[in-house]
């Protein structure tokens, strides 16, 4: 179950956010859990924790639960804003979140700066969405997915997720 939905936001809030997460969101680098050493291999990119700003994340939650029709209740602390350099392939699974529901926020709008799901055995590319902002995708948190490897230097990004833990469809 992949949902994507366009135009998530109205444009004025989108220009707000985008103007936040550029210019003024104080962003942590991360890296993945359960690895040894934080070096290159293990950095995924920045993050600025949403619940650092109620009214932003309760901005989130609000547009999450209208477009996707469903009810959160409860989503993990580590939902935030990313700033990501597209350099490499992550490969990866989000737990112990249920779903996520990932929103592009600022970037080129492109097929080779999106995400990529892959198939059950993680060894092939199943779907890729291109990069647009505004966009969003509701995924389930146990599908691997990645950011899409760009050959362009210094590519960046800005995506926000929500890990929900619990909700329920309307």
């Amino acid at each position: 179950m992949i949902k994507i939905i366009d135009n998530f936001f109205k444009e004025e809030d989108l220009i707000k956010i985008q103007n936040f997460a550029t210019t003024q969101a104080c962003y942590t680098p991360q890296f993945f859990e359960n690895t040894k050493g934080k070096n290159k291999e293990n950095y995924f990119g920045d993050r600025y924790y949403l619940d650092s700003n109620p009214e932003l994340l309760n901005k989130f939650i609000k547009q999450a639960e209208l477009k996707f029709k469903i009810n959160i209740k409860k989503i993990n602390n580590t939902s935030g804003i990313d700033q990501r350099n597209l350099d490499h392939f992550k490969p990866h699974i989000d737990y112990p979140s249920t779903i996520n529901i990932m929103t592009m926020l600022k970037g080129i709008n492109s097929i080779t700066n999106g995400t990529v799901f892959y198939d059950k055995d993680n060894d092939k590319y199943d779907l890729n969405v291109g990069f647009k902002e505004n966009r969003a995708i509701l995924f389930p948190s146990n599908h691997y997915h990645s950011q899409y490897a760009s050959d362009i230097p210094n590519m960046k990004r800005f995506t926000a997720t929500l890990f929900i833990l619990d909700y329920e469809e309307l």
